[in-house]
């Protein structure tokens, strides 16, 4: 019975979990996080090699030259990409997330300020304009939010903010984020500064786009 289970929560069990989540089944991804939350850092850094995070900060870096701008983590999880901003100096990170275990853990490790429980399938109901910078990593993937939450998500953004983040090769079409950026930029709503691929997990072959999107002045 432990053989069983142990083996059906290694790394890449537990990652192929996550990627056949179904968008329309919210109480088999809250069983999933909840389930991962206390072994998801070491499943992810040391199991699977997951450098997203340290990639997607270096990139925030690169960006945004100021240290004391409000950032907010979309789909934070445990905070892996919130810790590695404060690695490159960045002081006021909150973060959302659908996973309360998650969300708990971001906050016991002092990975984030401030921490909002909100489904992006939802209004987030947190105000206009209220951050300078918003980031995410492994949260626009298989089976879990598609672009429609984007308009909802630049609101958050002051104008001239940026919206940096990746988004898997594989949901790019089908979960409508190419189309959906597009649509933002036709409307004179956002635009995308760069769309770079590169891998998530060490070793890898190029998975996902690390893009920069601009909220455009009204």
């Amino acid at each position: 019975m432990t053989e069983n289970h142990e083996l059906e929560n290694t790394p890449e069990q537990m990652l192929a979990r996550a990627y056949a989540l179904r968008g329309d089944d919210p109480d088999e991804t809250q069983k999933l996080y909840a389930d991962w939350a206390e072994t998801y850092d070491q499943t992810m850094l040391d199991g699977l090699a997951y450098h997203s995070p340290q990639r997607l900060a270096a990139l925030v870096a690169e960006t945004e030259p100021r240290r004391d701008v409000r950032v907010l983590d979309v789909g934070c999880g445990t905070g892996l990409l919130a810790d590695s901003l404060r690695a490159q100096g960045f002081k006021r990170v909150d973060g959302l997330d659908y996973s309360a275990p998650m969300l708990a853990i971001a906050q016991r490790e002092g990975r984030i300020d401030d921490a909002f429980l909100r489904d992006l399938n939802e209004r987030l109901a947190m105000g206009a304009e209220c951050y300078d910078m918003l980031v995410s990593t492994g949260t626009f993937t298989h089976g879990h939010v598609g672009a429609g939450c984007l308009l909802e998500l630049l609101a958050l953004l002051v104008p001239g903010g940026c919206l940096i983040c990746t988004v898997h090769h594989d949901v790019w079409d089908g979960g409508g984020f190419g189309a959906g950026l597009q649509a933002l930029t036709d409307a004179g709503v956002a635009e995308v500064q760069s769309r770079k691929a590169d891998s998530l997990f060490a070793g890898d072959e190029p998975s996902a786009w690390f893009i920069v999107v601009e909220k455009l002045p009204d």
